[in-house]
């Protein structure tokens, strides 16, 4: 969301670049998991197009890596319900041999196609999940003819936040880079919000157990509220498209509370688009 173009880095002197280090296959499978899988929730409850995928099924899919982490997505007509674990009652579970395997899978090389260890016979409910994936990845990825519209660009805004704010719970964890960045921040709770979006705030507690993060209303009182006046601005910052000191100046960003705070985490968030990229 551009905290290098303020030109101030917290770290003093000794200034980090988060796209120096090299992205670890490991963080990048539980951002998978953990914060792109979540998105489809919000995209079945603002985006038409994903109703009339879902109609009226019922069913579930875990994604598991042997040995590894593992998430659960419910489609429950008409809303996607997303799980950290494997859930009970799959109708389908995915197995990845590794996290390299379920990256190149989550990347759209054909070669790696998951191993259906149940549910295998389901074969229309994994044809509905792959165009289900296909319209989160254009979303995500701001395809043309996603931005073309105004809907397709509130909809881009929306999950490239919940994206970003539940990417840090991830990057906290395992991410050389980030981790640097984060051992000098005050530890406290951060919001980040789009003014007047129904479900459109995402929370990081930094120096919490597990440094938790979430896409709901903060546990508590947030020590630091990064609010965007609208989904222009939040569109325009997240894809670097405007001046955020600028933005912030002019209030159309309203950073209220422990600004460092605020700051190093929107470095740290800098990391995401290392792994994300195309």
């Amino acid at each position: 969301m551009g905290t290098a173009d303020a030109g101030e880095d917290p770290h003093g002197s000794e200034r980090v670049t988060p796209n120096s280090a090299r992205p670890d296959p490991a963080v990048l499978s539980r951002l998978y998991l953990s914060a792109v899988l979540p998105c489809l929730t919000d995209l079945a409850e603002q985006d038409g197009i994903v109703v009339d995928h879902l109609g009226q099924l019922r069913a579930s899919i875990v994604f598991l890596i042997f040995g590894g982490p593992a998430a659960t997505i419910r489609l429950q007509r008409g809303q996607i319900l997303w799980e950290n674990g494997c859930g009970r009652n799959a109708s389908v579970i995915l197995l990845f041999l590794g996290d390299r395997h379920l990256n190149a899978f989550f990347s759209g090389n054909k070669w790696a196609a998951p191993l259906p260890v149940w549910g295998c016979w389901r074969v229309g409910l994994l044809a509905r999940f792959s165009r289900l994936a296909q319209r989160l990845e254009a979303v995500l990825d701001g395809a043309p003819q996603v931005l073309d519209s105004a809907a397709g660009r509130r909809l881009h805004a929306r999950l490239s936040l919940i994206t970003a704010g539940l990417a840090l719970h991830a990057l906290a964890q395992g991410d050389a880079a980030a981790r640097y960045i984060l051992r000098s921040l005050p530890p406290g709770l951060a919001s980040f919000t789009i003014a007047g979006e129904p479900r459109g705030t995402v929370w990081f507690d930094h120096g919490s157990a597990g440094n938790q993060a979430g896409w709901s209303d903060p546990p508590r009182r947030p020590d630091v509220c990064i609010v965007f006046a609208d989904i222009a601005t939040a569109y325009g910052a997240l894809r670097g498209e405007i001046d955020t000191l600028a933005a912030v100046g002019s209030g159309q960003i309203r950073v209220e509370g422990l600004v460092p705070l605020a700051e190093g985490l929107n470095f740290a968030m800098e990391r995401l688009r290392v792994y994300l990229k195309h």
